[in-house]
C-alpha cells in the first residue's frame, strides 16, 4: 500500500507519500516528511488521506479521513499477512459489517480469516472444503480432505441462508464476532516479523495490579519513542519493566539486569544482532563470556564489533585449536603425510597467547583487537579514535 497524506488546514503545504507497511528503515525519513507538514502526531488523527493506493476496495472509504499515521501502518502490517482468499474474507465481512473507520479495521484484521467466502460456484467441493478448514483451525489432514464430500457441505450452508452477497463473493461470518483487540491507545501484540524481545511495561509509579503495556523489540528507535507516547509515558525513564522474554542466548541474557536497563540501550543491542544468523550469535555469546559485559549497550559494542573475535566452536584445549587451525582453517598447507610432525598443542598454545584467547563452554575465543576489551565495551572503536585525533590534535597545537 501507499499514501499520500496532507494537513487539510494548509493543503497547498503539499503532501507526503509514505509506504505501507513503513520499512523499519525508512520510518525515521517517514516521521520527518510529516513534521515539515505539521501532521504525523503519535496520538493525534491529523494526517488526511488525499489517494490510498492499494488493492483493497474496502479501504476506499479512508480517503478523506484523517487519520494516525501509526494506526494506519499498523493497519497495514497487519492486513500484510494475507494470502488466498483471505483478503476477500476481510473485505466480505467488512463490508458486512458496515466497517468505515480504521479502529473498526484493524480490530476486523484479528481473526476475520475464520469466516468463509464462496467466490467461485464452478468448483463447490473446492469451496466446501475450504469452509471446512475456515472452521478448524485453517486446516486439515489431508485424508481427512479427501474423504470430505465438500459440494455437500457448502450446499448445507448456503441452505442456512446465512450468506451475504458482497462484491467480494458471499461471505459467512461461521459465529466470528469482532472483538475490540484495540481500543485507541496500545496496540495489539503482534508479530509481523521476528522479534527477539516481549517487555511488559507499567509506570513506575504504578500499582503491581495496574493494566501492563507490551513492547516488542527491536522497533525503529522513533517507533519506540512514539509507542512510549501512544502509552502515556514521556520518556523511557517513566516505565519499569515487570517482565520479559529474550530469544538470545543465555550467556547474553544472564549478563543483563532487563530490570534496570534502559530500553533505549535494549533495543540498541537487539538491533545490533537481529540480523546475525546462528553462527554469529554463538560467537557474540562465546565474546559475551570472554569479555563479561555488565550492561546493554556494552553488548551492542561487542556484537559490532564481532570482527575482532575468532571462535571456533566445540574446541576444548589447545591440542583441538592447534590441529583445527592447520588441518581445517585453511590458512595453512596441511599434508596428512606428514601428521605425525606438526606440534598441534604447541602451535594451539602459541595461538591462545597471541589472543589472550580462552576456552569456554561453547568453544574457543580469541580477541584480535588493538585496544582493551574494556575500551572496545566503552564505546564505538571509531568515535573513540576521531576523538583521540581530536584530543591530539588540540595538544599538539597547544605545544606549537
Amino acid at each position: 500500500m501507499q499514501a499520500i497524506v496532507s494537513n487539510k488546514a494548509h493543503p497547498d503545504w503539499g503532501c507526503a507519500t509514505i509506504p505501507l507497511p513503513i520499512p523499519d528503515e525508512e520510518y525515521a525519513h517517514c516521521m520527518e516528511l510529516l513534521e515539515q507538514l505539521e501532521i504525523g502526531g503519535a496520538t493525534a488523527s491529523d494526517c488526511r488521506i488525499d489517494r490510498l493506493d492499494h488493492s483493497l476496495a474496502v479501504l476506499d472509504v479512508l480517503e478523506g479521513q484523517e487519520v494516525n499515521i501509526d494506526e494506519l501502518d499498523f493497519l497495514a502490517r497487519s492486513i500484510d499477512r494475507y494470502w488466498g482468499n483471505e483478503q476477500d474474507k476481510f473485505e466480505g465481512m467488512a463490508y458486512k459489517l458496515g466497517i468505515k473507520d480504521i479502529q473498526g479495521f484493524i480490530n476486523l484484521s484479528f481473526g476475520c480469516e475464520q469466516a468463509t467466502v464462496i467466490t467461485n460456484f464452478e468448483d463447490l467441493n473446492r469451496a466446501g472444503r475450504e469452509h471446512y478448514m475456515d472452521t478448524h483451525g485453517g486446516g486439515a489432514p489431508v485424508d481427512v480432505l479427501n474423504q470430505l464430500d465438500g459440494e455437500k457441505l457448502i450446499r448445507d450452508l448456503i441452505a442456512t441462508g446465512t450468506g451475504t452477497v458482497t462484491p467480494n463473493g458471499v461471505i459467512f461470518d461461521n459465529g466470528f464476532r469482532m472483538e475490540p483487540q484495540y481500543t485507541g491507545q496500545n496496540f495489539p501484540v503482534y508479530y509481523d516479523k521476528v522479534y527477539l524481545m516481549e517487555l511488559e511495561l507499567a509506570p513506575v509509579t504504578s500499582e503491581p495490579d495496574s493494566s501492563p503495556m507490551t513492547l516488542l523489540l527491536p522497533t525503529p528507535e522513533k517507533r519506540l519513542e512514539r509507542l512510549l507516547e501512544r502509552g502515556g509515558y514521556r520518556t523511557a525513564e517513566d516505565v519499569q519493566v515487570r517482565t520479559w522474554q529474550s530469544e538470545l542466548p543465555d550467556q547474553i541474557n544472564n549478563c543483563l539486569n532487563f530490570r534496570r536497563e534502559g530500553l533505549i540501550e535494549l533495543n540498541r543491542m537487539y538491533q545490533a544482532v537481529e540480523k546475525m544468523n546462528d553462527a554469529a550469535m554463538d560467537g557474540l555469546a562465546a565474546a559475551v563470556l570472554m569479555a563479561k559485559p555488565e550492561c546493554a549497550s556494552q553488548v551492542q559494542h561487542l556484537a559490532e564489533n564481532l570482527d575482532f573475535f575468532e571462535f571456533i566452536p566445540n574446541i576444548k584445549t589447545p591440542e583441538e585449536l592447534g590441529r583445527f587451525m592447520i588441518q581445517q582453517s585453511g590458512h595453512f598447507e596441511y599434508d596428512p603425510n606428514l601428521d605425525g610432525f606438526y606440534d598441534y598443542a604447541k602451535y594451539g598454545e602459541q595461538r591462545v597467547r597471541e589472543q589472550a584467547g580462552e576456552f569456554n563452554e561453547l568453544g574457543y575465543v580469541g580477541y584480535t583487537g588493538a585496544m582493551s576489551l574494556d575500551e572496545l565495551m566503552m564505546e564505538d572503536p571509531v568515535e573513540q579514535y576521531q576523538r583521540e585525533q581530536e584530543e591530539q590534535g588540540q595538544t599538539m597545537g597547544g605545544m606549537a
